[in-house]
């Protein structure tokens, strides 16, 4: 009987513990961004809690410099923005830093060649909603 208690305890626990990992869901809602592009456009968004990650995307554009919006919703942490241009130049590098409130900064990048553009975003303890549009 005393087993059967424990196990019957163990099983419960075990139960518990399923699905409550909040910072992984199946349909990609904490800590998975999200990063859509067009010839024309760049967009990553995703929902943090203490993210740290360093990520790199390509992007084939016909732009040759590129408006860079930022905007962070109770946004905490270091989110640095770097975008390379078709033969490897550095035509933008900006870091956003959060204390807790709405962060929107627009910028513009230097002037590069249009092609496959490198964009490399590093997080640093990121938490919030985190918005990037390149257009």
């Amino acid at each position: 009987m005393k087993s059967s208690v424990l196990s019957l305890l163990g099983g419960l626990l075990l139960l518990t513990g399923v699905g409550c990992n909040h910072l992984h869901c199946d349909d990609g809602c904490v800590n998975d961004p999200i990063a859509t592009a067009s010839a024309v456009d760049f967009v990553y968004e995703g929902d943090f809690f203490n993210y740290h990650s360093a990520d790199t995307y390509f992007w084939d554009t016909v732009l040759s410099d590129a408006f860079v919006t930022f905007e962070g919703i109770n946004f905490y942490g270091v989110v640095q923005v770097r975008i390379f241009d078709d033969f490897g130049g550095l035509i933008f590098d900006e870091i956003f830093i959060g204390n807790g409130g709405t962060l929107t900064a627009k910028s513009i990048s230097s002037v590069g060649f249009s092609g496959l553009w490198e964009v490399q975003i590093d997080s640093t303890g990121v938490d919030g909603l985190v918005h990037i549009i390149l257009d």
